[in-house]
């Protein structure tokens, strides 16, 4: 039977410095800043199914996750992240989760990556998105979802 791993990447307390659009990595093949990005670079590449979350923050994604996308563009290049499975989970207070969610669906198709789509979850105060309970039932079907799609991808040698 085929087994997945999974692993939590969080980017909160990280050092991801915005891209500073040198695209010097067109011709060096790496981002010449030095921060966080390379651990989050090695764990990207290394993934095959990819879920990222967010909070909505002025009707977009945060600037922290903003900055990780933007970062990506040394690995659009060569396509290291085509074909790759993702998937978004958007919490929100009350509004701006379309325009969070569109940013990762434009990430995934910029990448060339698989995209299952997603999840979004209502929260009014720090934990209060647990008892959305449509949220997240549709976070835990995203979960099921990504693991099927790679199982299936693996045993028809796709990955």
């Amino acid at each position: 039977m085929l087994k997945l791993e999974v692993e939590q990447v969080s980017i909160v307390g990280k050092i991801i410095t915005p891209c500073d659009g040198c695209e010097s990595c067109k011709i060096t093949d790496r981002c010449w800043i030095e921060d966080n990005m390379q651990l989050i670079y090695s764990k990207l590449q290394e993934a095959d199914g990819i879920i990222f979350g967010t909070p909505v923050y002025f009707w977009s994604v945060t600037a922290q996750a903003k900055a990780l996308i933007d970062r990506t563009y040394v690995l659009r290049e060569k396509r290291r992240l085509r074909n790759k499975i993702g998937g978004v989970i958007v919490v929100a207070r009350r509004a701006g989760t379309t325009p969070a969610f569109s940013v990762f669906l434009n990430f995934f198709n910029i990448h060339r990556m698989v995209s299952l789509g997603g999840a979004i979850a209502y929260g009014d105060e720090k934990g209060s998105v647990k008892r959305d309970s449509r949220g997240m039932a549709e976070a835990k079907a995203l979960g099921r979802n990504m693991a099927k799609t790679l199982l299936k991808y693996r045993q028809g040698g796709l990955l």
